[in-house]
């Protein structure tokens, strides 16, 4: 019986310990649903976050649609406005570009026109009055005139209104002003969203720092130069500029010298922009580098030097590399026009050669002498020195080669100067003036016409033209040939017995004939000798460019007067 119990309780025993073993599993089991309950809901919640970023993606995206089309629209309507802009846009651009070749061909019209016009009197802005005035040539320039004080260019600022106004000369030009409204017209105008540019000139001024280069504009450094000659004043441009340890004063030789009918006499006044006055140099240099084969080329440099006071800057002089200078942006200043300020002209290069380069900056005379310098570095790499004519044939036609071209010359590519007295080269300036006007004497004594039956010479009323021949001659006798033109003169009227207007006693033609192939000899054989000084004096590059045009003009001239001079052989 005891055992029988002891084997109901063994198994009782092993079914609890059985139940407990199936409880804790059971436990387990609860507890892993619960945690995988618990994970599937923040999937679910994670799945819900999602579907609702894409239900609001999708949202965003359908509005960008919406936006997308609205700026579709505006777009065809604007690209329809600009087809309308761009067709009147052509049309008026073709309109500017025939009104200026027209204008071109009217003007160029007028100005051959003029050749050999006789003006009479006219009076130039300095005052002067010039009597006998014929034309020979209109320019960009200025007119080339005979008159009775000579023959050479008058330059524009110096004409009267009129002849401004009538063969389109000067800032105000028609030409001028329609290419600018062209020029305007087709440049973009700049972005809204650049930076503005800060005027230079309202900067605050800053002290120079001792050996650091100059910036792009100081006053200290840009110079106005005048000058004085027989046909009135002149006004250029320098500017100071430091070469092998030195300081100089640079500019154009034509600023210092002149040039035909109007070669200088003196320097009046050098001053930089900022009052400092400099004395008339002592000595000075021009540029012994020419080449015979172009025009206007090295030879028209010129410097002085000058004494910097201590921790004054200067610009700096700077070759140019070919390779990568082309279309580099410039800045050139100068007394433009001769206003007696400082302009800035920017532009750019547009093209390069051996000692010279073509630039867009605006440069108009006076600018001459001034510096040229590349905006990147600040430092000049030209002198603005000449302008040229715009060509009008149907090659140049419609091309930017139909306006004025504007140059500077390299002042790095002259190698060797020639060293002067200022004095030296105003009496080579002065001699040239007054070769020149020997030869307005000379053509004055080929219209003298003798009068053998009136023993002597009769010019009290004579005249041709509008040229006074007593005048000329009387005022011409200030120089060499003049003065043996009219001292021949007075000595043959004296021996046959009248006096300059001419006598009154009658002579045979034989008898008098000696008397006047004297004077024509005599005249013949010093301006034969002017002319043999001439070309075979030493002079520098730029004034020696002159002599050819002097000596073929005599020439001329002293033909005519031999032709005259045959009857009394």
């Amino acid at each position: 019986m005891l055992e029988e119990s002891k084997f109901w309780v063994i198994l009782i025993l092993v079914g609890i310990l059985g139940s407990l073993g199936y409880g804790a599993h059971y436990l387990a089991s609860v507890d892993e649903a619960n945690l995988a309950l618990q994970e599937s809901k923040s999937k679910l919640v994670s799945v819900q976050d999602q579907l609702a970023f894409r239900k609001k993606e999708w949202a965003g995206r359908e509005q960008s649609v919406a936006k997308i089309q609205v700026e579709t629209d505006k777009t065809a309507t604007l690209l329809k406005a600009q087809d309308i802009l761009e067709t009147r846009y052509r049309k008026v651009e073709s309109d500017l570009k025939y009104l200026l070749e027209s204008m071109k061909t009217s003007v160029a019209q007028a100005r051959e026109s003029a050749v050999g016009s006789e003006l009479g009197e006219i009076t130039l802005a300095s005052g002067k009055v010039l009597r006998g005035v014929k034309m020979r040539k209109v320019e960009g320039a200025g007119i080339s005139m005979i008159h009775a004080d000579g023959i050479g260019t008058i330059a524009v600022e110096q004409l009267p209104e009129n002849l401004k106004e009538k063969y389109d000369l000067g800032p105000n030009a028609l030409i001028s002003v329609i290419q600018q409204a062209q020029t305007s017209f087709l440049t973009k105008p700049a972005s809204n969203n650049a930076a503005p540019t800060e005027p230079v000139l309202d900067k605050p001024a800053t002290q120079p720092v001792r050996g650091a280069a100059a910036p792009s504009f100081d006053p200290a450094l840009l110079v106005f130069i005048k000058t004085a000659s027989n046909e009135g004043t002149g006004s250029g441009s320098g500017f100071i500029a430091k070469s092998n340890g030195k300081t100089y004063v640079y500019t154009n030789a034509h600023v210092l010298c002149g040039e035909i009918g109007s070669f200088t006499t003196k320097i009046t006044s050098i001053k930089t922009a900022s009052g400092r006055v400099i004395p008339t140099p002592y000595e000075l240099e021009l540029s012994e580098v020419t080449d015979t084969t172009s025009e206007s080329g090295l030879e028209d440099l010129a410097r002085f030097p000058i004494t910097m006071k201590e921790g004054e800057s200067a610009y700096e002089i700077s070759a140019l590399d070919s390779n990568t200078a082309m279309n580099g942006r410039v800045i050139a200043y100068g007394n433009s026009l001769g206003g007696e300020v400082i302009t800035s002209l920017n532009g750019t290069i547009l093209g390069l050669g051996t000692d010279r380069m073509e630039i867009s900056c605006a440069i108009v005379p006076g600018n001459s002498g001034g510096p040229v310098l590349l905006e990147q570095t600040k430092k000049v790499i030209g002198i603005s020195t000449y302008l040229t004519n715009g060509r009008g044939d149907i090659w140049a036609r419609g091309t930017k080669f139909d306006q004025v071209r504007r140059f500077a010359l390299r002042p790095e590519k002259v190698t060797k100067w020639r060293r002067m007295l200022y004095t030296s080269l105003m009496s080579s300036t002065v001699e040239l003036n007054a070769f020149h006007r020997d030869t307005l004497s000379l053509a004055a004594a080929c219209y003298l016409n003798p009068k053998p039956n009136n023993a002597g010479f009769d010019v009290s009323v004579q005249s041709k033209g509008d040229y006074e021949l007593r005048k000329v001659l009387v005022e011409g006798s200030k120089h060499s040939l003049g003065q043996t033109i009219t001292a021949g003169m007075a000595r043959v009227n004296q021996r046959l017995g009248g006096g300059f207007g001419g006598g009154k006693t009658l002579m045979s033609v034989q008898g008098v004939v000696p008397y006047f192939a004297e004077f024509f000899n005599t005249v013949a054989q010093a301006s034969s000798s002017q002319m043999q000084s001439m070309q075979n004096a030493d002079r520098a590059p730029y004034l020696k460019q002159f002599i050819p045009e002097l000596v073929r003009i005599r020439s001329e001239i002293h033909a005519i007067f031999l032709r005259q001079a045959e009857r009394f052989r």
